[in-house]
């Protein structure tokens, strides 16, 4: 007989999140040209979690939901995320407009030596919803800042997208496997993972 296997979130009792759109902030993180045109492009899946990303947004827009893009700003002398290269701004399919706030980081923890948690406290909503690039990186690592301060997560998971990563050995790890593995960790205990249609009334 298979063993059958628990996440820590089961084992506690804990659900999958219903989305409370009354309740719910939602954060883009990284959507940035880096990840298209730089050398840490996304290819592919990236494009696909663009795509979704896009339907979210379009989503939370139309239920004025407090939106949140935050962005990767590095030195004027950096390779990746130059702060005075277009490289480091949103894509065009998920620009910010004037009545969202924008976030600019230095780590991949959205909240380190940012305003974000002041900003939204000031919303009032307990719940949040984190898309982004990349899943093992700053879609992790805001997350599990968001849990720590008590925000009731979820993320979507195919909005999300990330790299192949070398092993100890320099072996390649597929990016499907890295974002697999990533979604696991943060559904584990962090977060309630989801995939679109589940936050969204219509995908056309």
């Amino acid at each position: 007989m298979a063993q059958l296997i628990n996440t820590l979130r089961n084992i506690s009792g804990l659900q999958d999140n219903i989305v409370d759109w009354n309740n719910a902030a939602v954060l883009f993180v990284d959507y940035q040209n880096e990840y298209v045109d730089g050398i840490l492009s996304l290819g592919k899946a990236g494009k696909t979690a663009l795509g979704k990303a896009e339907k979210l947004l379009e989503n939370a827009r139309s239920k004025n939901v407090p939106i949140f893009h935050i962005l990767q700003k590095a030195s004027s002398t950096s390779s990746v995320f130059n702060c005075d290269s277009p490289l480091s701004d949103a894509v065009d399919c998920i620009k910010p407009n004037d009545n969202e706030t924008v976030i600019h980081k230095t780590l991949p923890n959205s909240f380190f030596k940012t305003d974000l948690e002041e900003m939204l406290h000031l919303t009032g909503r307990k719940q949040l919803i984190i898309l982004g690039f990349m899943s093992h990186m700053c879609v992790t690592a805001t997350t599990i800042r968001a849990v720590e301060l008590g925000y009731d997560v979820i993320v979507c998971e195919d909005a999300c997208a990330t790299r192949p990563l070398p092993d100890k050995n320099g072996n390649s790890i597929d990016q499907d496997l890295i974002h697999l593995v990533s979604m696991a960790a943060l559904n584990d205990r962090y977060a309630s993972i989801q995939p679109l249609h589940n936050l969204v009334e219509v995908v056309n």
